[in-house]
């Protein structure tokens, strides 16, 4: 069960000091309570006693700042914006966790009912981040604009206890600015008739990031009991007292060009960012007494672009036609980590996500299926004639063969994102509707290997035509590849194995990714939405100048080539995302209301 309670609010306070000088104070709130009861019955496979366990999370994140405003218009040519503010965030986060490892009774899921000690965690954890910031623009003839940004942060999960200032190196405030400058060129010089509107724009930027609370802080950690003696260990992660903060440094083009009196519409940009000093936890030697360290490394490149166009086919007086259709492609790349480190895992289950030097971000890791190769004598599973090259290899036993160590499997990230939307009004009847586009990347699903080997899905009818005699044709599986001879040359498999067997060795336990290994592309019917706009003559006798009503569907259809699971869904393992990587998630939904609206 999951019960989840939430608070969001604000208070604003907004003064003028003159008519181009103002003042605003605000502080505002986003609080949330969550209970989550965890049940396991009696006789489960790895409960026998069942379990029981809850879990209560307390999330706030507090923002308090102050901004003054200038807006002053120097004279009829040029005129001048700035702001100065600052802002102080703290976030809290509480966690507690109490375990029922057995039950004593079957079905009664309370601590009280615990057939053995209770085993508790809980977590404290605070950050708070104090900032200065400003702006300031300049515009000329409201067609050449020229904007600055700065901020400055002071962040408490940098700042080094006071204990260990003396040995560490503190380095808790980081800057970062930006600088941009856009030109209409359409009201510079004169252009074809056909242009309606024409815009440059060129920026450069820098972002700065912290770290997560306590990365400086060697804590002893809570273990379960021994007996009547509570167990304590020092923690796994050696502290680094001389952290310091990312940074993101970008550059960015574009232009948003429109022609034929804004029937046509073109917005493209390319942009281009590199990340320093990225804050990586890092393996360690076990003979150092710790198994992972927070440093500061890497260098990653990162470029794409984005583009819309919009359309106006058709626009008459009681009818009118709206296209638009957006695109984005980015590409990153690792350009360097450390000199002791050439790979980075950043998450990992069942296939793991790695950097590597000279590779893409988000290249998927883990063990495939051995094949026949034909490119290296001295390999094993070389085919001189290539026949039988890149098919899978079997064992005597009729399973597939499992590489030895783990082998690029693709790159999670998709080849472009693309939507398609259009909007049709008549007499004041609308139709709306958007498509979304993924086209590339991978997926590792968990789902399609635990519902192999627990028999649950349409894929494992493959095998049992008529039931489990292995006699009977159609029952059994004999695996598509070859097995090697004793001379070292390949034939074709025809050992054929049962059904439950099979369907197991496909992922060897769990261990072998590529079987269950699918490409990630979809078409998704994002949104439907039929409307009518009430005319205002209706409402004449009231206080309302008129009202739309619509029905919405969200989500509502999905075309894909995964299996039982919606390839756009994100896992998670203890708060870290795990992007191309599926892991037994439930389906996605859709959503269907009704919006009301009244103009006043």
């Amino acid at each position: 069960g999951q019960y989840y309670d939430r608070i969001i609010g604000n208070v604003i306070l907004k003064y003028e000091f003159t008519k181009w000088l103002s003042l605003q104070l605000r502080t505002a709130t986003d609080w949330s309570s969550e209970r989550r009861e965890y049940r396991r019955a009696f006789s489960t496979q790895r409960f026998p006693y069942g379990q029981y366990r809850e879990v209560g999370i307390v999330n706030e994140e507090r923002n308090s700042d102050f901004l003054f405003t200038i807006n002053k218009n120097i004279n009829s040519d040029f005129d001048f914006s700035a702001t100065l503010g600052g802002n102080s965030m703290k976030q809290t986060s509480r966690f507690n966790e109490n375990v029922a490892g057995q039950l004593n009774i079957p079905g009664i899921y309370s601590l009280n009912n615990s057939r053995i000690a209770l085993v508790s965690q809980q977590n404290n954890v605070a950050k708070k981040i104090n900032s200065l910031y400003g702006s300031a623009g300049i515009s000329y003839k409201n067609r050449l604009f020229l904007d600055f940004t700065g901020r400055n942060d002071w962040s408490s999960a940098l700042t080094l206890p006071e204990d260990l200032k003396g040995i560490g190196t503190e380095d808790n405030s980081y800057f970062y600015s930006s600088v941009a400058l856009s030109a209409i060129i359409s009201e510079m010089i004169s252009l074809p008739r056909y242009f309606s509107f024409f815009k440059l724009r060129a920026s450069l930027a820098q972002v700065g990031n912290d770290t997560d609370p306590f990365a400086f802080t060697q804590t002893f950690n809570r273990s379960d009991p021994f007996g009547s003696y509570q167990i304590y260990s020092e923690t796994n992660r050696l502290a680094n007292l001389k952290l310091k903060p990312e940074i993101s440094s970008a550059y960015e083009f574009g232009a948003d060009v429109r022609f034929f009196d804004n029937r046509v519409g073109l917005d493209v940009t390319y942009y281009q960012s590199r990340t320093k000093n990225q804050i990586l936890n890092i393996p360690l030697s076990l003979t150092t007494g710790f198994d992972s360290r927070i440093i500061n490394a890497g260098l990653i490149s990162n470029y794409g672009v984005e583009a819309m166009l919009t359309l106006n086919p058709v626009k008459t007086k009681n009818f009118s036609w709206d296209v638009f259709v957006n695109f984005s492609s980015n590409r990153s790349k690792v350009l360097e980590l450390s000199d002791s480190l050439k790979a980075y895992q950043l998450a990992s289950k069942g296939v793991s996500v790695e950097a590597r030097v000279g590779e893409r971000m988000g290249d998927l890791y883990g063990i495939g299926f051995t094949r026949v190769q034909s490119t290296d004598k001295t390999a094993p599973y070389y085919d001189p004639t290539g026949k039988y090259a890149g098919q899978i290899v079997y064992a005597d036993n009729g399973r597939p063969l499992p590489t030895t160590n783990t082998m690029k499997l693709g790159n999670y990230n998709p080849d472009f994102l693309m939507g398609i939307g259009s909007a049709l009004n008549y007499k004041g009847i609308r139709l709306n509707f958007l498509f979304d586009f993924r086209q590339g990347g991978k997926i590792y699903s968990l789902t399609q290997t635990v519902g192999r080997e627990g028999g649950i899905i349409i894929e494992t009818l493959q095998g049992r035509a008529d039931g489990y005699d292995m006699s009977k044709e159609g029952n059994g599986v004999i695996g598509e590849g070859v097995v090697q001879n004793t001379d070292g040359s390949f034939s074709p498999n025809t050992k054929k194995i049962s059904v439950r067997e099979w369907h197991t060795a496909w992922t060897d336990g769990r261990s072998l990714a590529e079987g269950v290994m699918y490409d990630a592309s979809f078409v998704k019917l994002r949104e439907l939405q039929i409307g009518y706009t009430i005319p205002n003559k209706v409402f004449v006798k009231t206080p309302f100048r008129g009202a739309t009503i619509s029905l919405v569907g969200r989500n509502l259809f999905l075309w894909s080539n995964v299996p039982h699971v919606d390839p756009e869904t994100m896992s998670y393992n203890d708060g870290t995302a795990l992007p191309g990587i599926e892991y037994m998630s439930i389906p996605s939904s859709r959503s269907y209301g009704v919006n009301l609206s009244f103009k006043l």
